[in-house]
């Protein structure tokens, strides 16, 4: 029974890992996608495309270390 919540345990923590690439690729695309579509709707300056790429980057990188924290728990448990 130990080794089915072993596994159990290491299959979690691999999903979860590997969430995390599509995370930071799909973050600053969605902000991109966000930005141009307010930049033409609102006639706003590029500056503002640029923020909302940022923005999406730090988003990514946050949930990208959120997700590491999670692992970090779920594996000293």
């Amino acid at each position: 029974m130990a080794d089915k919540a072993e596994l159990y345990k290491r299959i979690k923590i691999a999903g979860m890992v590997s969430y995390i690439p599509i995370m930071l690729a799909a973050a600053p695309l969605s902000g991109f996608f966000l930005g141009d579509y307010l930049q033409k709707k609102f006639n706003l300056p590029f500056y503002f495309l640029i923020l909302c790429i940022v923005l999406g980057a730090v988003v990514g990188i946050r949930e990208s270390v959120r997700i590491i924290r999670l692992v970090l728990k779920i594996e000293n448990k």
